[in-house]
């Protein structure tokens, strides 16, 4: 019978299949690791952030619509109704896209495609109710200047959405970052229907949705290459 001892000592003698690979290791010098650029902020203090960020927002929509002028009807329940309920709407969209669930878990990617998905189809049809194909149709002057609008009204909203909510995303950053893009432009949509009373609905669909869909591309973009943690 073989002594275990014996046995013990010929398994010294098999060769290591993975020495090649502790060499190759051993050889090769560590990867750097950098520390990052900027600290990372506490929750509380990203909470306060994103808060400042939607009330700057809020208000700049509201001065540039009164410097642009409120239409006369605005005090008019079919005029103020829908876009209190729009706004509202707006405003509870982003509360459950960036607040936190159980166990501080963001909320998850169908919830966020499903916002994406349904604050321009809900636009759209909203718009359809409510507007009708102008005839003669509206001149484009007119159209080009409330893109211009938009734009303007638009343009700080987005730029503080994105310095609020930079490096903020655990997961999925580019939805997160078209769900919130697209709820800031129904928000800059609520503010443009304040000052614009042209009930056409090509205008309403181009003009003053405009804003939702540049939020929603550029919140994807910014999301993907500046929105993970």
């Amino acid at each position: 019978m073989t002594d275990e001892r014996d046995l013990l000592k010929r398994l010294e003698d098999i060769p290591d299949p993975a020495a090649h690979v502790a060499t190759r290791l051993a050889a090769r010098p560590p990867a750097p690791v950098e520390a990052p650029a900027e600290p990372s902020l506490t929750r509380p203090a990203r909470e306060r952030r994103g808060v400042v960020a939607i009330m700057t927002g809020i208000a700049w929509i509201l001065l540039f619509s009164w410097i642009e002028g409120f239409r006369d009807d605005l005090g008019s329940p079919g005029v103020i109704v829908p876009l209190a309920v729009a706004a509202v709407l707006s405003g509870l969209g982003l509360l459950l896209a960036l607040r936190r669930r159980a166990r501080g878990l963001p909320a998850g990617v169908r919830v966020l495609q499903a916002l994406v998905v349904a604050v321009p189809v809900g636009f759209l049809a909203a718009a359809f109710v409510r507007s009708h194909v102008a005839d003669p149709p509206v001149p484009l002057e007119l159209h080009v200047r409330c893109i211009a609008s938009a734009l303007g009204t638009a343009l700080p909203p987005f730029a503080l959405a994105g310095l609020a909510l930079r490096r903020s995303f655990l997961s999925a950053p580019a939805w997160r970052g078209a769900s919130i893009g697209a709820l800031c432009g129904l928000g800059v949509a609520v503010g443009l229907e304040t000052h614009c009373a042209l009930d056409d609905l090509l205008h309403i669909t181009f003009a003053h949705g405009l804003p939702i869909a540049a939020g929603a591309l550029l919140g994807a973009a910014a999301g993907a290459l500046r929105g993970r943690a």
